[in-house]
Formats: structure tokens, C-alpha cells, sequence
């Protein structure tokens, strides 16, 4: 299952007196989890944004920012690798395309080098399912995969959305999604609209236009290579061939994709080039040569949302969060802080959730 959240753009870094706290609060806080729960309910709790955000906010970072993300990601990174049963791979730009190496690192330490080729798998296929089948503009800049030494792994991952200026963050739990065909629809919880109609690929009312995207691939490649948006003068289709854009160099590589006859949809996906647009290109012109209506939705709709574009967040689901915060603030008390720390921590807790009640009541 995959989650998603919008977040405001925030620029600039965490203060430095700041972060090395953030990494004190959030080893404490792990450890407590880890003891009383396990190291693989404390990788599936990270991918849940309910609890992420939870966490973010008693470590003591902004509370609907961007650097939610990227800070509290790094300062558990900092916190537990080498040091505990998790192992966080990735990051922010130059560490998140080092993910691979850093999942070699973290196999090693725990003797599992045989999960290898299937972690790394993992961990391209997601970064490019949010990126190439969700959404038209995004672009992932920060990602890591985050695994145990039981073997369970979630993926944390934000990109930059071009056209609002939000950042949107994706939590992938390996407990709740098919292994077998990573790009099925794994998006949950009902948030808000971002008024942004896309074809979604991943949207299961999309799962005959993949397959006839494989079938065009391995069987009617002329009729792709040879396409021709005069051929086609439908006025209910005309948004399809708005969009339909296969350059040479998408046409090439869908001569490469042909030579290597994919089975599935995912082998498709896993073929270097094919990139949003000509994924896009190809599932438009599918539609046509099959005669089957492509389905347009807001990604966002079914996804939760923790915050919006000038402070004003998103609907949530508050038993739930009512629920998280208290089980965050028992394992504040739980944890080896001291009487400020766990105190501020608390108070941070108990602000935030009074500021979601007041939010809900003002709707």
C-alpha cells in the first residue's frame, strides 16, 4: 500500500544546533519502538504518514513542511544505521542515486547479500512508478529505502510538483503491496483534490490499457512507429491526441522495447528510456488501436494529505491522528529523554493535534 502526502515547498536547511538534537530524539524514540514492537513494525510505521508525521513533530521539526521529509529521514539515517536492526539507504540528490551501493552496505552489515538484486529492483521500480505512471510533472529528488534485519522494507520518497510548487511525499509499505506487479494501485486514503487531472497508470480502471500497452509493444510496433494523428479525427479523442508525443528517440527505444518483447507491464517499465512521456504517448496510442477509453483522475483524491499551499492543510482522518499522537506521546514517556526534552516533545505533540482539531472545526 502507498500513501501520499502534499507538503509546501520550504526551502532552506535545518539550523545546525538543531539537527544533531533531531537524531538524539529520534534514536530514543526508535529504540523504544524497536524494543516494544520490532524492527519490522517500526519499517511499516514509517510508511505510515500519520505516524511519519507524528514522529517528525516530537523530534521537533516544522510540522507541514517539505523538510519534514528530507530532516527527519536523514536524521534517522544518522541515528540507526550500523547501529540497529534498520538500515536506511538513500537520501536527498547525490544519496538518493547512490541508493543501490547503500543497499549493498546496509545487506552486508545484516549478512543478507542475497536480497540484493530484489532490493534494488525494489527501490528503482518504485522511484519510477510516482515518477513515470502518477504524475505529469513531478520529479523525485529525495529517496530511500529503508529495510530490517527480519527482511521487511518501505520506501520514503518526495518529489518537486512543477505546476503548484508542493512538494509530495510517497510511503511504499512491502507488507501491503503485490510483489508481483509493483505497478498496480496501491494508493489509499481519501485526502483532498489538487484540481489536477492525470493519467494515472497505476489507477486500476487503467489495467486494460497497460496490457494492451505490452500487447502494442510486442505485436503492433509498426502501428505505434507509424502513428498518425490524422488517421484518427474522433472529437471525443481529441485530448488524446493532444498528448500523444513519441520523439526519434521514443520511437527508438520502443524499437529496443519491441527486440526485448516484454511479459508485463513492470518488465516494460524496468526498460531504460521509457520515460513518463513516452509511457503516456504509448498508453494513448494503445487506446486508440484497441479501441479502450483511458481513465483520468486526481492522484491526490486518493491519497492522504498532511498540508497545503499556504498553510492550510488537507482533510485527515482525526480519530486516527488522535490515536497516533497518543501512542507517540507513550513512547515519549517510554523513551531515556530527559525531563525537558520528553516535555517539549510533548507540548510540540499535543499543539499540533489541537491545531488539526481547530482546522477541522473551521471547515
Amino acid at each position: 500500500m502507498q500513501s501520499v502526502s502534499v507538503l509546501p515547498l520550504h526551502g532552506g536547511r535545518a539550523p545546525k544546533w538543531l539537527f544533531p538534537r533531531m537524531v538524539k530524539l529520534s534514536k530514543l524514540i526508535s529504540e523504544v519502538v524497536i524494543r516494544e514492537y520490532g524492527e519490522s513494525e517500526f519499517v511499516s510505521r514509517l510508511s505510515n504518514p500519520y505516524w511519519f508525521q507524528a514522529l517528525s513533530c516530537a523530534i521537533g521539526y516544522d510540522w507541514h513542511s517539505s523538510g519534514t521529509t528530507t530532516v527527519t529521514m536523514g536524521a534517522l539515517k544518522e541515528a540507526l544505521n550500523n547501529n540497529s536492526g534498520v538500515f536506511i539507504a538513500g537520501g536527498k540528490g547525490k544519496q538518493g542515486t547512490s541508493t543501490p551501493e547503500q543497499i549493498m552496505q546496509g545487506l552486508k552489515y545484516f549478512s543478507m547479500e542475497s536480497k540484493a538484486d530484489e532490493y534494488v529492483r525494489m527501490s528503482r521500480m518504485s522511484a519510477k512508478i510516482d515518477s513515470a505512471l502518477v504524475y505529469d510533472d513531478i520529479g523525485i529528488y529525495h529517496h530511500t529505502f529503508v529495510f530490517s534485519d527480519k527482511g521487511d522494507w518501505c520506501v520514503v520518497q518526495q518529489a518537486m510538483q512543477n505546476s503548484t510548487d508542493n512538494a509530495i511525499r510517497f510511503q511504499i509499505d512491502s507488507r501491503k503491496i503485490d510483489h508481483s506487479d509493483m505497478t498496480k494501485e496501491t494508493n489509499s486514503a481519501v485526502g483532498a483534490s489538487s484540481s489536477s487531472q492525470t493519467l494515472d497508470l497505476t489507477f486500476n480502471d487503467n489495467t486494460c490499457i497497460k496490457n494492451d500497452s505490452v500487447a502494442a509493444v510486442n505485436e503492433d510496433i509498426n502501428a505505434i512507429l507509424n502513428f498518425n494523428a490524422k488517421v484518427y479525427r474522433l472529437p471525443s479523442r481529441h485530448e488524446i491526441l493532444e498528448n500523444v508525443d513519441l520523439s526519434k528517440r521514443a520511437r527508438d527505444t520502443l524499437k529496443y522495447a519491441n527486440e526485448m518483447q516484454p511479459e508485463g507491464y513492470e518488465e516494460l517499465l524496468s526498460i531504460k528510456g521509457l520515460g513518463r512521456k513516452t509511457l503516456k504517448s504509448l498508453a494513448l496510442i494503445s487506446s486508440l488501436i484497441y479501441d479502450k477509453e483511458v481513465s483520468y483522475r486526481d492522484p491526490v483524491m486518493y491519497s492522504y494529505n498532511v498540508g497545503g499551499k499556504d498553510g492550510i492543510p488537507y482533510p485527515i482522518n482525526l480519530r486516527e491522528y488522535d490515536d497516533v499522537i497518543a501512542k507517540m506521546s507513550e513512547i515519549v514517556r517510554a523513551s531515556e529523554m530527559n525531563d525537558n526534552e520528553s516535555s517539549k516533545a510533548l507540548t510540540r505533540l499535543s499543539t499540533d493535534l489541537a491545531r488539526q482539531y481547530r482546522l477541522a472545526d473551521a471547515k
